[in-house]
């Protein structure tokens, strides 16, 4: 009878080998545990970030839309003052005369951002942010008081902008002056223009009209003196896109009754002023 060969025995590993073995398997298992803990870190880390940003986008959806009413004012006591220089009007049409290109008087408005505006204008500003605090609309002053070589360079960057978009120079100057005045017709010279947004929207674009914030300057800027000075439904008039971030100081009874009439400042002015003649 054939008998059934054994399969051959492993040979017997030794103390030495034993604890050898056993320490690889520690190590490949302390190791195991920190790529796995490291991936959590990695993946915390990214949701942290999505957190952090998407943040103020999801306060609004679960705060809902805030409406704010505007206020009625009696304006049975305005005068109009065709001279006030708060009132200056610059534009396409109407650039800055020479006399007009030295720079005003000057004040510190956003410290932080080392913006100015106009000293009045930049008073005006850090009262209506503060009021706006208030209510947990926090604005930020993006820009302000602009020199001629900081219009000229605004300007021609977006000239730039609009030539990538395979336009012509001519074509693109046209467009761009749509957006960016050109320099010498940009009231950011009289320090009295401000770009406005607010935290956590920071883009200069017409998105900001969809924030509480919009909200709120439509309804209380005029009480500081501000006017929204490209409305949209204006830009026939003012030859300008419309730019819910940018406003202009043009002094509170000013900006009250140009904020009641529903008008922009060129078809205020110029219906006040055929009135006086």
């Amino acid at each position: 009878m054939e008998q059934r060969q054994r399969p051959a025995q492993r040979p017997r590993l030794t103390r030495e080998e034993l604890a050898a073995r056993r320490r690889r398997r520690r190590l490949r298992l302390v190791r195991n545990w920190v790529l796995f803990l490291s991936g959590c870190g990695a993946l915390v880390g990214v949701m942290t970030g999505l957190l952090l940003w998407a943040m103020p986008q999801l306060s609004g959806l679960v705060a809902g839309r805030q409406e704010f009413a505007a206020p009625s004012y009696d304006l049975s006591g305005y005068l109009f003052d065709p001279d006030d220089p708060y009132l200056v009007l610059v534009n396409g049409q109407l650039p800055m005369s020479e006399n007009d290109q030295t720079a005003p008087a000057l004040a510190a408005a956003d410290e932080a951002g080392g913006i100015l505006l106009e000293a009045a204008a930049a008073a005006a500003w850090r009262e209506m942010a503060a009021a706006a605090a208030g209510v947990d609309i926090h604005l930020r002053l993006v820009s302000g008081y602009m020199d001629a070589d900081a219009q000229a360079a605004a300007f021609d960057a977006q000239v730039q902008r609009c030539l990538k978009q395979g336009l012509g120079q001519a074509d693109a100057e046209a467009r761009a002056a749509a957006v960016v005045p050109r320099p010498g017709c940009n009231e950011a010279g009289t320090g009295l223009a401000a770009d406005i947004l607010a935290e956590g929207y920071t883009r200069l674009d017409t998105g900001f009209a969809d924030t509480d914030a919009y909200r709120w300057l439509c309804a209380y800027a005029a009480d500081y003196g501000f006017i929204l000075r490209w409305p949209e439904d204006s830009q026939a008039v003012t030859g300008m896109v419309f730019q819910p971030w940018h406003w202009r100081y043009v002094g509170v009874e000013n900006a009250r009754a140009i904020r009641a009439s529903g008008q922009c400042l060129e078809a205020f002015l110029a219906l006040r002023r055929a009135d006086l003649s």
